[in-house]
């Protein structure tokens, strides 16, 4: 079994083993478009559940796995768990180092698949670790058009506060004030 195998079965001791024996963590996953392991750890074999895997992915990164690895969309690991709602991958990735604001080959965020979604908390801890939320895709959407377009009014809200008072400043004062 190689690393990436391990990681699609979510087999933690064998990715450890693995790892322990000098597996390259950054292998690409030709079957998958060249899907990196670290990403396959965050999509994992439970993506329909959007669960994801944090033991597997924190042991990838321990291990030097490139918390920026992106497929060939350009779609990240922090942009498939923003999509997916999943907040302990998002945190886990943000501790690493993931960029807040890469984009997508269509220009699309992390920022902007969470509005999409309708994932409000995620897309309040990625606008306190400095997501732009002015930040346009390629048919010049912002986050905040895509969260309208998709009918999500929480984060429509969330975003007009952080366009008037700034990405990162306390939301439940402002509206009561």
């Amino acid at each position: 079994m190689d690393i990436i195998e391990a990681v699609k079965n979510s087999d933690l001791s064998s990715v450890n083993t693995l790892i322990d024996r000098g597996a390259d963590v950054n292998i690409k996953d030709d079957s998958e478009g060249f899907t990196p392991s670290i990403f396959r750890a965050v999509r994992g074999p439970i993506l329909a559940a959007a669960t994801g895997n944090p033991d597997i992915l924190q042991a990838l990164l321990a291990a030097g796995a490139d918390v920026n690895e992106a497929d060939n969309d350009s779609w990240t690991p922090l942009m498939e768990a923003a999509a997916t709602g999943n907040m302990d991958i998002v945190e886990i990735l943000l501790a690493a180092g993931a960029d807040v604001n890469a984009k997508t080959n269509f220009g699309m965020t992390a920022l902007m698949t969470a509005a999409a979604k309708g994932h409000r908390a995620i897309a309040q801890t990625l606008l306190d670790r400095g997501a732009d939320f002015k930040a346009k895709d390629n048919n010049s959407w912002t986050a905040l058009i895509w969260a309208a377009s998709e009918k999500q009014t929480e984060i429509v809200e969330l975003l007009k506060l952080a366009r008037f008072f700034g990405p990162s400043a306390d939301r439940s004062q402002q509206a009561k004030g």
